[in-house]
């Protein structure tokens, strides 16, 4: 049985070994997802509340963890207030829970490891000069 073509997501660590090895076996096709940053481009002349909408389904989709969560968010200046005033209200409504519960939007993060690694991002943001509107 022959293979034409590997398709791998997930880390950058493995993903270099996969590229490694196609290029040393018979140089098959390789498609590799790593983690992307799609961000989210929100203009002064968009539906708010559309936007706003897509933006947290595409931030917190599976806890953020998820290789095509939207996670930055790009806001146009005339609308920027607005839609942070608006979007941390969401955010504040936003049902965490248990992945069972049909009425959780979101559940936990996969690990305590993850859960922390989030958290220092948050710090090193912070540290950066971010400003944090909501949770941490």
């Amino acid at each position: 049985m022959g293979i034409d073509k590997v398709a791998f997501t997930g880390s950058t660590e493995v993903g270099k070994l996969i590229q490694e090895a196609a290029g040393k076996s018979n140089l098959k096709g390789v498609t590799l997802e790593l983690g992307g940053k799609s961000p989210n481009i929100i203009f002064a002349d968009a539906d708010l509340d559309l936007a706003i909408e897509q933006a947290h389904q595409g931030v917190f989709f599976n806890a953020g963890q998820c290789c095509t969560a939207g996670s930055r968010i790009f806001v146009e200046e005339p609308i920027y207030d607005e839609f942070v005033r608006r979007s941390v209200e969401r955010a504040k409504r936003r049902i965490v829970g248990s992945p069972f519960d049909p009425t959780a939007e979101q559940g936990p993060q996969i690990s305590r490891e993850q859960q922390n690694r989030v958290l220092e991002f948050i710090q090193i943001g912070l540290s950066e000069g971010a400003k944090l509107e909501c949770g941490g």
